[in-house]
């Protein structure tokens, strides 16, 4: 059972690293990718803009927070679904 527990945890430690990608929006959009979706999510005290890029059969979604004190972060994270 204990390796069982092991390996399951490292599966899921290795996939989530697989997962997030190191470039900004910016830079995807640049490497030709197009926004397919944009949706916006709002709460209390700020909001999350999310877009998702399209490249031939690659799929990134990428989200942007936005204040309402600050305003729009000058960052954004970006994950393959």
């Amino acid at each position: 059972m204990k390796k069982f527990f092991t390996f399951l945890m490292l599966t899921l430690f290795y996939n989530s690293i697989g997962l997030a990608t190191n470039k900004t929006m910016e830079e995807l959009l640049s490497d030709n990718y197009k926004i397919t979706k944009e949706e916006l999510i709002k709460f209390d005290r700020h909001a999350h803009k999310i877009f998702t890029l399209k490249k031939r059969n690659s799929v990134i979604v990428c989200s942007i927070k936005i204040s309402r004190l600050l305003g729009i972060r000058n960052y954004s994270k970006c994950m393959t679904p």
